[in-house]
């Protein structure tokens, strides 16, 4: 079977709620061991009734160096190596112009962003080596490809993710280390519907802007992450897969 992760185990971040649980799920069902990470305690423990007895959770946030090394190392100790590893959990920062924001909101969406992808990837790349194989997916975004009004950290932290996605490539392709981002565009997570205030709106103000006519789903982008860590996908990079219903085509 193509998508079978059997004997794999997948450390995902922002692992809680939208397309971190949607591909937890995504990743259990293909056999696969967990590491879920993230801050949001309540979430996550659901997730892992549900996703069963081989289930580790971390409660932490990512872009805390110190902590994540206390917090994370027993986890990585504890269970086998990691062979997949999806740097998901994302910072929104309020929309506005640069002149509109603190500095602290810039710093949190470079710390989160790019410094908690950095910060992971050094944790688990000498297992992968050790290893001799493994896959690191980047969630991105199509705002790193395309830009709108009012975000500009967003934005920059996404292409900032493209880029780190290449250059680790080409730094871990001779340890058999794959590196590839994945860039959704407008996905139906609790994330979105809190700012448009329903799933209908949300649709209603954005799914004109997609040649398909809908919104993403989170199981979308889940069955995208699927394949990028599947065999299926062995010959795949220093790439990145959009999965945007066409957006950034136009």
């Amino acid at each position: 079977m193509l998508n079978n992760l059997k004997g794999k185990t997948a450390l995902i971040s922002g692992a809680a709620q939208g397309i971190g649980r949607a591909i937890a799920r995504s990743y259990h069902a293909a056999g696969a061991r967990l590491i879920l990470v993230d801050q949001s305690l309540d979430s996550v423990k659901t997730l892992k009734e549900e996703c069963g007895e081989q289930t580790c959770f971390v409660n932490v946030d990512i872009s805390d160096a110190e902590q994540l090394e206390a917090n994370l190392t027993p986890a990585l100790n504890q269970n086998k190596p990691v062979d997949i590893l999806v740097n998901n959990a994302a910072a929104l920062t309020r929309r506005g112009q640069v002149t509109e924001l603190s500095l602290d909101e810039w710093q949190r969406a470079i710390s989160v962003n790019l410094t908690g992808a950095f910060l992971l990837s050094r944790m688990v790349i000498p297992q992968m080596q050790a290893l001799g194989s493994g896959v690191i997916i980047n969630i991105a975004s199509q705002l790193g490809h395309v830009a709108i009004k009012g975000a500009v950290p967003y934005c920059t932290t996404k292409g900032g993710i493209l880029q780190f996605t290449r250059a680790l490539a080409l730094d871990h392709a001779e340890d058999g280390i794959r590196v590839v981002a994945l860039s959704p565009g407008a996905v139906l997570t609790p994330r979105l519907t809190e700012i448009y205030g329903t799933a209908k709106e949300a649709e209603k103000a954005l799914k004109t802007a997609y040649p398909l006519g809908r919104l993403g789903e989170a199981e979308d982008i889940a069955k995208a992450a699927l394949f990028l860590a599947s065999d299926a996908a062995s010959f795949i990079t220093g790439t990145d897969l959009l999965v945007d219903g066409g957006y950034s085509a136009q």
